[in-house]
């Protein structure tokens, strides 16, 4: 902004003295019309002192009047405000006229004719014939003759018309000059053929005519430099009349000290010419110092730029630099003056180069800081830099030159490629979790996390890399790139050196120069195909043998840096978290629903599948069986064989079972020596066929891997579901009898469930009315069960329980009316009521903790967080001590609503639990975002800590893992010391069940636990 603002006071001050010197041509062309009009009127009054000036001078010619008029009327019509018309047809009529006369003259003065032209108005009597008769003298007829011609060239288009205009008008100054000069020492006639005679105001009018038309193009040919507003066209307006006067000064005195007899002629021209040189070389010397002071000023401030600037000439030699610009180049100071453009730009651009300087010189304009292509610089050494450059174009008098400003760039590029590169990194990490959540195996997460990576990252390629250590060969699993070269490939030596290190130190390693690699025989190299870098990480792995490891690539050398490092490392710390809650979600997944001894489906398994069957079939008004199956006098193989052989009898029996269904039936491990096979879509005949073929499969001899070999049996209970039929419990225990049935007539048989006479009609209507008023009507209360903490044993909260006290059934299970409430939306009432009672309850017991059960139904319903917080304020419970437990069903079917939800109940204060966790089906990686405090293990799993070793190990799993990720343990439905002691023993932390109170009234359960 700086230099446009100089540069606008510079244009500003050119046009404000091109109008001053366009105002005095006009001035002067005002007083040659007036003074050559006062010599016209005094020829025709014959008023000698207009004439002559003084009496003994030349006198000014009538002929010579006129001409001046007419070239002060030509200034005149240099004039703005005369049309370019009129003037040129005016000054063009006028400068032919002063041709004219004065051409005649010299005529007359040539061949020696009298043609009159010296009384075309007014005869001249007054002149002698031997005194120039009439005439004006040959200078002033040449003065006239090159003022009209300069004015018919400056109305010509000739490109150096201005310049034969003002060359012509020197010439008449200094002829007019002389005639002036020779009036200062005395002299008054001449004899050169130029320098005539010529009259005192003649020679005046000369002068100032000749000036006038200097003035009249300022900003053109010679006078550009004079009238310039810098540094030289100063100088010279400055001390123009002191060389204009001292030497006429000086040579007077000169001639003075030659007349009163003081020295010779010859030592008065030696005075004069040393006054004349000692004049010229002080102002040449006061010039050369206006001069070097404004080019030391324009030095300094080039100089003290922040940007190297270098200016360039139309053949491309730099003709100045800056300071900066050296530092910048690397060159000594100086050194940059002279070379050719060229050297300053890397050897395979530079054929092109000449070709953009060329077209900018034919066609410069002002190009910003960053405008057009990516540039490249080069240094003195050789080294190159990323640059951005300003152009502006410089015009001079003698040529064009390009004014350029050079900024390194080359950190900002750096930082600005860092910041990309971070910022694809985070992509990468946010899809990777969002995968985390949505992956269910491990192939699919490593496959999609290797694209994910690729693409997001905008990476050449990623690898899964397993490294087997018995056989000790590295393995490529998964892999995703942009070449597909990359793809399938035996591994470098650089690359398994890496692995190695990485899987060694369990850290990354980086190899960030790449391109000194050389490849094994087999192998790619990875210079080759564009690879500069690259960087393993260790991810996580169950099995000891086996170690895996993240490998990702870049084409960039030296492209890992920290920051990338630390978010790269991040990603893959997440990646080995989801792989190890995958494996442990299988393994939780296998243990929850399959038998770690026949490795069937177990009772929760096959749960699900039965009530997928019945739904089917009552969709389809098709039927289902199952058949319950108990191996007979299993107590006394036990008791022969001991548990090991008792689980090899178990293992084969599964086996012969399963050889005798189809893959659409499901045979499970119901507990012991239990089975139960479902059979979708089997009617009663084709069941029973089924039940024939296990009987006779189990009749043939049976050899254990011990060798020993024996003969088992099994009773059998067929039951089938009807689509008017009950619930999956009934359907079991129908089963159940039938076998009971069977075994009490020595078993080796199956029989059907025949169902008696007794079994009353379900009247669903009446049921959902009596429950529509059960709130009304105050039939629902609420029952305590204490939660004790296992090490101390001193209670730390009651889990409210709902209960329905039916006026005519009395009291209702749960299990009969939670569904119907739910299905019918009576469930959001009622909870509201649980809420706010034992909230009350809650606040009337300071230091304990009330833990209250959330239907799917209320925790979706928009108003919760809402609802929850109007009844804390309501009881004055603090929210630090209600805990709301949420089964994993109630979650999983839209995983960020519920986190949202999970979040505004957090940030109210309450706890939440998640309740029933085992026998849900999302998977553990939900844990690591869902923002929970406590799990609760469902009571099917402590039941049997003691008896299954499948529940153990599920119950270790919960608790190990919710300890990981930092959650409170609950273990439900704990009834005996030897559970408890257990799950002591595992490090749980609390515990609620029947061994320490059932569920109670408010005030029973504080009396019973002596709160």
């Amino acid at each position: 902004m700086p230099f446009q603002e100089a540069g606008a006071r510079h244009i500003g001050v050119a046009k404000y003295v091109q109008r001053s010197y366009t105002a005095m041509a006009n001035q002067i062309g005002w007083v040659v019309i007036v003074s050559g009009a006062l010599v016209l009127l005094s020829w025709l009054f014959d008023f000698e002192s207009g004439k002559r000036v003084l009496p003994n001078f030349e006198s000014m010619k009538l002929n010579t009047a006129l001409c001046f008029i007419a070239c002060g009327l030509m200034l005149k019509c240099k004039s703005p405000f005369v049309t370019a018309p009129v003037s040129l047809a005016i000054s063009g009529g006028l400068a032919c006229f002063v041709l004219v006369v004065s051409g005649l003259t010299l005529v007359e003065y040539a061949f020696g004719w009298r043609l009159g032209i010296d009384n075309l108005v007014v005869r001249d009597e007054t002149t002698l014939a031997s005194h120039w008769p009439g005439r004006m003298s040959v200078g002033t007829a040449l003065c006239f003759i090159m003022l009209g011609a300069g004015w018919l060239a400056s109305l010509l288009s000739w490109r150096l018309s201005i310049l034969a205009t003002q060359l012509l008008a020197l010439a008449v100054i200094m002829i007019s000059c002389v005639a002036l000069i020779g009036y200062v020492f005395g002299i008054q006639h001449f004899s050169l053929f130029i320098f005539s005679t010529m009259a005192l105001h003649t020679a005046a009018l000369f002068v100032l005519c000749g000036a006038g038309m200097l003035l009249v193009h300022p900003e053109d040919g010679l006078m550009r430099s004079a009238t310039s507003p810098y540094v030289g066209g100063r100088t010279l307006r400055r001390w123009l009349p002191f060389i204009c006067i001292t030497p006429v000064v000086t040579g007077w005195l000169s001639l003075q000290g030659v007349t009163a007899g003081l020295y010779t002629e010859a030592f008065g021209f030696v005075l004069s010419s040393l006054s004349s040189i000692l004049v010229l070389g002080f102002v040449g010397w006061v010039g050369a110092d206006a001069l070097n002071r404004e080019e030391e000023r324009f030095r300094s401030t080039i100089d003290s730029s922040p940007v190297a600037t270098i200016m360039v000439d139309e053949d491309g030699i730099i003709r100045m630099a800056n300071r900066l610009a050296n530092t910048v180049f690397r060159y000594p100071d100086g050194h940059l003056v002279g070379l050719p453009v060229e050297r300053l730009i890397p050897s395979r651009f530079r054929s092109h180069h000449a070709g953009y300087r060329n077209e900018y010189m034919f066609h410069p304009e002002q190009r910003i800081m960053g405008a057009g292509r990516e540039l490249f610089a080069m240094r003195h050494d050789g080294t190159e830099f990323r640059a951005e450059i300003a152009l502006n174009p410089v015009r001079t008098a003698d040529t064009n030159y390009v004014m350029a400003a050079i900024v390194d760039i080359t950190e900002r590029v750096e930082s600005e490629q860092k910041i990309m590169r971070l910022s694809r990194i985070h992509k990468v990490l946010s899809g990777i979790n969002t995968l985390i959540v949505r992956a269910q195996t491990s192939e699919l997460l490593c496959d999609e996390a290797t694209r994910i990576t690729v693409e997001e990252g905008e990476l050449p390629a990623a690898l899964v890399v397993q490294y087997d250590s018995e056989s000790g060969r590295y393995e490529t699993l998964h892999a995703y790139s942009m070449d597909s070269r990359l793809d399938t490939r035996h591994l470098s030596d650089v690359e398994i050196d890496a692995l190695r290190q990485c899987l060694e130190r369990k850290s990354a390693v980086v190899r960030n120069d790449l391109a000194d690699q050389k490849a094994n025989d087999d192998s790619l190299n990875l210079a080759e195909v564009g690879i500069g870098a690259l960087a393993a990480f260790p991810l996580a792995s169950l099995d000891h043998r086996l170690e895996a490891a993240f490998l990702i690539y870049r084409r960039e050398p030296f492209s890992f840096d920290q920051s990338e490092m630390t978010l790269l490392q991040e990603v893959a710390g997440d990646i080995s978290f989801a792989i190890e809650n995958l494996a442990r979600s299988q393994q939780l997944e296998y243990l929850t629903h399959f038998d770690n001894v026949t490795a069937l489906p177990n009772r929760l398994l096959l749960t699900d599948r039965l009530q997928q069957a019945i739904l089917q079939a009552d969709s389809y008004q098709s039927m289902v069986s199952i058949l319950y199956l108990d191996i007979d006098r299993f107590k006394q193989v036990n008791d022969s064989l001991g548990h090991t052989g008792g689980d090899d009898v178990l293992r084969q029996v599964a086996q012969r079972i399963r050889s005798c269904v189809t893959k659409a039936d499901t045979v499970s491990r119901w507990g012991g020596d239990e089975f139960i096979v479902l059979l979708p879509e089997h009617s009663i005949a084709d069941a029973a066929e089924v039940a024939n073929t296990i009987t006779s499969a189990l009749h043939s001899l049976m050899v254990l891997d011990d060798g020993r070999e024996l003969f088992v049996s099994c009773s059998i209970g067929i039951a089938e579901h009807s689509p008017d039929g009950g619930d999956t419990d009934s359907l079991i225990n129908n089963a159940r009898d039938a076998m009971t049935g069977i075994k009490e007539y020595g078993g080796n048989d199956y029989r059907h469930f025949v169902p008696d006479s007794r079994g009353l009609p379900y009247d669903g209507l009446a049921f959902e009315t009596s429950l529509r008023h059960a709130l009304s009507q105050e039939q629902f209360q609420l029952y305590y069960q204490p939660q004790i903490d296992i090490a101390s044993r001193e209670v730390v909260g009651l889990e409210a329980l709902l209960r329905w006290h039916h006026p005519t059934h009395g009291m209702v299970s749960p299990d009969h009316f939670i569904p119907l409430a739910e299905r019918t939306g009576l469930i959001v009432p009622i909870g509201e009521w649980v809420l706010r009672e034992a909230c009350r309850k809650g606040a009337a017991s300071p230091g304990l903790k009330m833990a209250v059960n959330l239907s799917a139904r209320q925790f979706h319903q928009e108003n919760l967080v809402a609802v929850i917080h109007q009844i804390l304020e309501e009881t004055g419970l603090l929210p630090a001590n209600l805990e709301l437990e949420i089964t994993e069903s109630t979650l999983i079917y839209d995983v960020e609503s519920a986190i949202a939800t999970m979040t505004q109940l957090i940030n109210l204060g309450v706890n939440i639990s998640l309740d029933d966790f085992g026998t849900g089906y999302s998977s553990l990686s939900y844990l690591k975002r869902f923002p929970i405090h406590t799990l609760k293990i469902d009571k099917a799993f402590v039941a049997e800590v003691n008896t299954d070793s499948d529940s153990e190990v599920i119950v270790n799993t919960i608790i190990v893992m919710a300890h990981s990720l930092g959650l409170n343990v609950i273990a439900e439905g704990v009834e005996t010391d030897e559970q408890l002691e257990k799950l002591r023993e595992r490090g749980c932390d609390q515990a609620q069940g029947y061994l320490f109170s059932r569920p109670l009234p408010y005030q029973e359960v504080i009396d019973a636990m002596r709160i």
